[in-house]
């Protein structure tokens, strides 16, 4: 069979996050807006004789495992005393034993960008294509999730698999039913013009295992805690807000909402800010940023920020004085993308 190629892009969470995770979702509903960035991880399928070929081009690493082990090592790593990787996790769903899947990724891992998620769902792409039964964006938003939550047991949400599968700037609703509704937010092509210009974003190489932060909220959900669920629930309302505040072209508004909702999502643990990341923000907006977040779910990642573009070159001066670096941002329109050697890559097929 030939070698299929698949990418993804990244992310930046708006509004909303942390009602993506199921134990609120799934008594409350959540709702999130999110923006897929043009940032991407690529990933390749294709034969290998007799192995699977597991190498991760941005590590410099390769693992071969023999078919007749891969059982044991893939399937049931416990019996190997081996960490499951999502290279693993998308063989074992697939089962795949003769192969190789091979990852590259421009997205920083642990930056908040929705960096496992996208090499997930390239990888649930490129490995569906490969076995002749390629998925449409719903099912491979849907299996990407389903094993990083069930397989590999990470306390996450949907938003970054289903960003990366659609791309573009997306209402995202999570029914209590575990339904996902993909809701396009349009914008003019002067709306967009303007808000791409107010955009900022700022790393500084600071990464974090996400687990901490999420799994810190799934403990208080799971308690029924009165102030994660009221902070929850505010973030929801901003969720709406935010599309609203988006459709009718209303940057500053929205840049209003996104201060909102980082002001609410401080409430909701310990493990979401920093003094650092206060600092950077409280600079921003003291030199006329309308707001800012941090992107992910919480301690480290990227700092995105609305600003009015007079406002760009003192913000970014000051937050490089704090470590911060300016990194490009623009909505990217494609989501996942699958092709074969020699092919255009073209979108996967829409569901």
């Amino acid at each position: 069979m030939p070698t299929v190629y698949a990418r993804a892009p990244g992310r930046v969470s708006l509004a909303g996050g942390g009602t993506d995770v199921p134990g609120f979702y799934d008594r409350f509903g959540g709702a999130v807006v999110s923006a897929a960035i043009p940032t991407f991880a690529t990933v390749s399928v294709g034969a290998c004789a007799g192995a699977l070929d597991l190498v991760s081009l941005d590590h410099g690493s390769r693992e071969l495992i023999p078919a007749d082990r891969v059982a044991t090592r893939v399937r049931f790593p416990f019996l190997a005393e081996e960490f499951l990787t999502l290279q693993k996790a998308v063989a074992w769903h697939f089962a795949l034993d003769r192969a190789r899947l091979a990852t590259a990724s421009d997205l920083p891992g642990g930056g908040g960008l929705g960096a496992s998620a996208a090499v997930c769902v390239a990888l649930v792409g490129a490995a569906a294509a490969y076995l002749g039964e390629p998925l449409d964006r719903h099912g491979i938003a849907e299996i990407a999730a389903r094993i990083e939550m069930t397989v590999l047991r990470r306390p996450c949400g949907k938003q970054d698999q289903y960003t990366a599968a659609y791309g573009g700037l997306n209402l995202l609703e999570f029914g209590r039913d575990g339904t996902v509704r993909v809701t396009p937010i349009r914008l003019g092509r002067d709306v967009s013009r303007t808000f791409t210009s107010h955009l900022l974003l700022f790393a500084n190489g600071g990464r974090r295992n996400s687990a901490g932060p999420l799994g810190e909220l799934s403990r208080r959900i799971a308690a029924e805690d009165e102030a994660t669920i009221a902070g929850l629930t505010a973030l929801k309302a901003n969720a709406y807000e935010t599309r609203a505040a988006l459709e009718l072209g209303d940057v500053e508004r929205f840049g209003g909402l996104l201060d909102e909702g980082w002001r609410a999502k401080r409430l909701l643990h310990s493990q979401v800010t920093t003094p650092d990341i206060d600092r950077a923000l409280s600079l921003a907006k003291q030199l006329g940023a309308y707001g800012g977040k941090l992107t992910g779910a919480g301690l480290a990642g990227s700092l995105f920020v609305v600003a009015p573009p007079a406002a760009h070159a003192d913000v970014r001066a000051a937050l490089a004085t704090q470590g911060w670096r300016a990194r490009t941002i623009a909505i990217e329109q494609s989501g996942v993308t699958v092709g074969g050697a020699g092919e255009d890559v073209r979108p996967g097929e829409t569901g």
